[in-house]
């Protein structure tokens, strides 16, 4: 399992570092508190704030609008990236500009690196399913190529930073046994805590998690000073929100989503809801499930597989991943129902349900261990579809305009982005006015020959993609090779059959990609 863990992770981070899109207004805003934190020692953005029109005013002073978790993680990043290659200080008092080298760097250590690390321990986890090596990592690299994960996997946004912290918690509570350390406990408390601090419209998974703690304790899973140090970890990052929020907005209970700059967005947060969160409405499932515009089944098909894979797992009595799996998915997918941006925008698929991505490949992989040859291979044909259709969507900038009114007889292209927006790109047709300047984002083999790309006729320039093709389809047949085709085992430990009084005795697998 640990080979098949670290060849998903090698395949996905090398796949994500194959692209260095544009700026948004979303990424600039993180990446802009980044670079003001290592170039100045600041946390505003005065000078910066032309980059991005995410962004609070508030007391004469440009912030980011954005919670601060994910540009203090990757302001570490982007200390040393820059000692070592010598990146000079962001420009300040610039006009917007699309691409800065640091962007590149900085995003693939960040969302580049988690997204490839929660695929790996996905595979640690299926494994623990009982999938065997190869169900695992298709499962692993299913996550990582066959949905938004991968889009947003290449851009500095906090989706990808918030899941990893989720999953990661989970997995180190679910991990629970007789040689359970305190570490461990800290550092599930802190991650659970984190991802809110990174996205504020996950606290309702923070929440889940920290229920899920006590009832470890109330079951007797965990010794009851176990939850004193979930609860020390997780207080940690509560703690440096609130020291952010006094600094910057003179109040611990002050954040950026006060004081917006941008009226649009000033319409929909405020200091009484910061979220703007409403009553769900129902009226969006269909929206956000079925629909081509901004449905998951469209984005990620192996999703298709969560409903029935939450069944198995309740069957199989896998209690604790089923019951938390379940409420976590409907947590993200009700405070979307909520929202009024519930569409997220320029965006690919509904990418604010993408926290709910790595609990749904658990209950797929509830469905898949083991089952007939004919399941497995539906799983795989639906990674796949997944994959084709992020590759054509990662290659356009990966994020298309929500759909607006059009005139009569006229089509409406954003209403089916797949068919009548994104393959009209990859095969010639003239470009929309969504596009960031050019046809396709920025490749590996752009950056290396961008004067032969450009020679290329429009209907072939997706040419400078078959590398990257390539490179998944031999990697990838090379890690279902070698992956051992043993079932591997359930821990001994009775951890989801709460009804049984037998004492755990051998500690399970410790999860992570190593």
């Amino acid at each position: 399992m640990k080979r098949a863990a670290i060849g998903v992770f090698l395949i996905v981070w090398i796949s994500l570092a194959y692209f260095w899109h544009a700026r948004d207004w979303n990424t600039a805003s993180r990446l802009m508190l980044t670079y003001s934190l290592v170039d100045r020692g600041s946390i505003r953005l005065d000078g910066l704030d032309d980059q991005t029109g995410d962004k609070a005013f508030y007391n004469g002073h440009f912030y980011s609008d954005k919670l601060p978790g994910y540009s203090f993680f990757a302001a570490a990043a982007y200390a040393q990236i820059k000692l070592i290659f010598q990146f000079p200080p962001h420009p300040i008092d610039a006009e917007g500009f699309a691409y800065w080298p640091a962007d590149y760097a900085v995003t693939l250590v960040t969302s580049g690196f988690l997204t490839p690390l929660t695929a790996a321990l996905l595979v640690v986890l299926c494994g623990r399913l009982g999938c065997t090596p190869r169900i695992a990592a298709m499962l692993g690299l299913a996550y990582g190529l066959g949905t938004p994960a991968f889009v947003y996997g290449a851009l500095a946004y906090g989706h990808q930073a918030a899941s990893a912290c989720l999953l990661g918690s989970f997995a180190l509570l679910w991990a629970r046994g007789e040689k359970t350390r305190n570490w461990s406990l800290i550092l599930a408390g802190f991650l659970a805590s984190y991802a809110s601090v990174i996205e504020l419209q996950v606290g309702p998974v923070s929440a889940i998690l920290g229920i899920y703690a006590i009832v470890l304790v109330l079951r007797r899973k965990l010794p009851a000073v176990g939850l004193l140090w979930f609860a020390i970890g997780a207080a940690v990052p509560t703690l440096f929100l609130l020291a952010y929020n006094m600094i910057a907005f003179g109040s611990p209970l002050r954040m950026g989503y006060f004081f917006h700059a941008t009226q649009r967005f000033a319409q929909v947060h405020n200091a009484s809801n910061p979220l703007g969160l409403g009553a769900p409405d129902l009226s969006r499932v269909a929206d956000l499930t079925i629909k081509p515009a901004r449905g998951l089944f469209w984005y990620a098909p192996i999703t298709l597989l969560t409903i029935p894979g939450l069944i198995a797992l309740f069957i199989k009595r896998r209690f604790d991943v089923a019951i938390v799996s379940a409420a976590i998915i409907a947590a993200v997918f009700v405070v979307n129902l909520s929202y009024p941006e519930w569409s997220g925008g320029w965006s690919t698929g509904p990418r604010l349900l993408l926290p709910l991505l790595p609990f749904s490949m658990l209950a797929a992989a509830g469905l898949l261990a083991p089952r007939p040859k004919a399941v497995r291979w539906l799983g795989a044909s639906l990674a796949v579809l997944g994959a084709v259709i992020m590759l054509l969507f990662a290659g356009t900038g990966g994020r298309i305009p929500d759909p607006q009114p059009v005139p009569p007889g006229a089509v409406d292209r954003l209403s089916n982005p797949i068919w009548n927006a994104v393959i009209p790109v990859w095969s010639g047709d003239r470009l929309p006015s969504w596009a960031f300047g050019r046809r396709f984002t920025h490749t590996l083999v752009w950056r290396i020959a961008p004067g032969w790309v450009e020679g290329l006729p429009a209907d072939r320039q997706w040419i400078q993609f078959l590398p990257l093709v390539a490179f998944q389809l031999v990697a990838t047949t090379a890690l279902l090779v070698i992956a051992r085709p043993t079932i591997l085992k359930p821990p001994t430990n009775p951890a989801d059959s709460p009804g049984s009084s037998q004492a755990a005795s051998p500690a399970p697998a410790k999860p992570g990609p190593g």
